[in-house]
């Protein structure tokens, strides 16, 4: 039995390595500069360099940005002539992200990173966590209130302000535009980004299906005057106000499913930035999310994702800091909050998309959720010459319509929505 088990797991060992040496990205890059390399071989860095000389080039790994010396991985002279062109062999690479430095230029560029490890640190009562305070939602009253929006109606598709009640009697919705007709359709849940503002639907697009624009609570319709959530309520896991926001996002598909008209077979989401983080969330918390399309999301892995930028887990330290909570207690905390560990439990199919010079959701933190997803079927979409604004970029609608119609079964793409701002 034992020379049995061994061979069982040599068996297993080779063929986790053969995978690997057979792998295949499950993503690509929109038209643009050649920066993101999926393959194993060698990589050689061709692009316009927009100057001319001779220069050291260096590459520095991005999990060494925010350290007072950073991690050269290369650094070799380079002339660049007067064809401004930058060619240079890179060699075999590690998977990751890195930072190419020459002159006052620097850029990012990502090697494999669907092979990029981000290990998940949820605490042992991370499921029993969720699971209490779904408990806890499911004892409150939806009471669902709606004001109608007679400006942004018409006899194609009418519009309303919603508001609902959520974990601890708080209020959370947003606005929904449902078409006029009778019959069951799709539902789109948009979860915002941090702050962004609210937008109405257009009542004459996409008359074939229901438009859900989530607002949780203090943002959105119920936008308060401070503008920060990330350091609200760190003295406790209970407190925090991602809590309360992550039970708004679920509380948000209890009402889409609701809906008379909705087709419950038929409930996709998707988000940018905070958006993106919820879209996961909402997958992650309930099965009734068939298909998810986060870009750029947020939060995900906390502890890399201060030594890559100085935003939000420096100024949730400096926050801990004033209130004397021991920084160990705090990545505690944000353990339970943390995208990536959501990701195993969502098992719909998703499309991610997210900008390669990213300074806010850096690359790393957005395929420490991606590479976790426990969906079977999954894509990514690289823009790499995206900041953080993937609501600007024309490459994407395109390809989140075309992934949702698949899923849902649509014969003919219905029209983009336009990407909401974060």
């Amino acid at each position: 039995m034992k020379r049995l088990l061994l061979a069982t797991t040599l068996v297993l060992i080779m063929a986790a390595c053969c995978r690997t040496e057979n792998h295949q990205p499950t993503g690509t890059a929109a038209d643009g500069p050649e920066w993101l390399f999926l393959g194993k071989g060698q990589i050689n860095l061709s692009t316009k360099a927009d100057t001319i000389g001779t220069f050291c080039l260096t590459l520095v790994t991005d999990r060494s940005l925010m350290a007072s010396v950073q991690d050269t991985v290369f650094a070799q002279e380079v002339t660049i002539g007067p064809d401004s062109l930058l060619n240079i062999g890179l060699g075999a690479m590690e998977a990751g992200f890195y930072e190419v430095r020459y002159a006052d230029r620097h850029f990012s560029i990502g090697v494999r990173p669907d092979e990029v490890v981000s290990v998940p640190d949820a605490k042992e009562d991370f499921d029993a966590f969720w699971d209490s305070t779904l408990s806890e939602l499911s004892g409150i009253p939806l009471e669902a209130k709606w004001t109608p929006m007679p400006e942004n109606s018409n006899d194609i598709r009418e519009s309303f302000k919603v508001s609902f009640k959520s974990l601890g009697g708080a209020e959370a919705g947003g606005i929904v535009c449902i078409p006029v007709a009778e019959g069951k359709y799709p539902v789109h849940i948009q979860y915002m980004g941090y702050g962004a503002d609210v937008y109405p639907f257009d009542p004459s697009a996409n008359p074939d299906r229901i438009d859900f624009l989530v607002s949780v609570r203090g943002q959105g319709i119920f936008r308060e005057s401070e503008g920060r959530w990330i350091d609200r309520g760190l003295a406790s896991k209970e407190e925090f106000y991602y809590r309360g926001a992550f039970a708004d996002v679920k509380r948000a598909v209890d009402f889409a499913a609701s809906l008379e008209k909705a087709d419950t077979q038929k409930l996709i989401a998707y988000g940018e930035s905070q958006g993106g983080a919820f879209t996961v969330v909402s997958a992650a918390l309930d099965s009734r999310i068939k298909a998810i399309a986060p870009a750029v999301p947020f939060m995900g892995d906390f502890p890399d994702y201060g030594s890559i930028v100085w935003w939000p887990v420096h100024e949730v330290l400096e926050a801990a800091d004033a209130e004397g909570i021991p920084h160990e207690a705090i990545y505690d905390l944000l353990s339970y909050f943390d995208v990536k560990n959501f990701a195993p439990r969502v098992k719909c199919p998703a499309y991610m998309s997210f900008g390669l010079q990213d300074p806010t959701c850096p690359p790393h933190t957005n395929f420490a959720i991606y590479n976790n997803l426990g969906s079977t079927e999954k894509h990514f979409l690289c823009v790499p010459t995206c900041g953080h604004s993937m609501w600007r970029e024309e490459a994407w609608p395109p390809v989140r319509t075309e992934f949702f119609n698949e899923v849902l079964g649509l014969a003919e793409p219905s029209q983009p929505t336009s990407i909401q701002k974060n």
